[in-house]
């Protein structure tokens, strides 16, 4: 949304700014993370690691800002490596925790391709 001095009136229509859309994917992150350490206990990883997997790319398959995309990913992994794999957000000690990371990188790369593939097809761009 833009101010526009002339018009003294918002217009719509315009991209969410970057730093929005980071927010808000952090917001949801975290409370998938919270979400994940109430269902699983701490020594079930593979579980935690696919849900926060399963909610970056949901995140990526509704976010078109490809930064925006990247960043919340690097925040999803670091969140799980830090406070669901370790505790008290340590992002050091064993490597195994860091092996998910790429399964949720993955996922938020098939939620880039799947909007890709999507945004390709749809009515009214002349594509079809």
């Amino acid at each position: 949304m833009t101010v526009d001095r002339v018009q003294k009136g918002a217009t719509y229509g315009e991209p969410t700014p970057t730093g929005v859309s980071v927010a808000v994917g952090w917001v949801v992150m975290v409370g998938v993370a919270l979400l994940a350490a109430a269902m699983f206990p701490p020594a079930e990883l593979p579980p935690r690691a696919v849900l926060m997997a399963v909610a970056a790319g949901a995140y990526a398959a509704l976010v078109a800002d490809l930064r925006a995309v990247a960043a919340v990913t690097a925040l999803a992994t670091a969140t799980f490596v830090g406070f669901l794999a370790h505790r008290f957000g340590e992002l050091t000690g064993g490597g195994h925790a860091w092996s998910y990371a790429a399964v949720i990188a993955l996922a938020a790369a098939l939620g880039t391709g799947y909007r890709h593939m999507r945004s390709i097809g749809s009515p009214g761009d002349g594509n079809l």
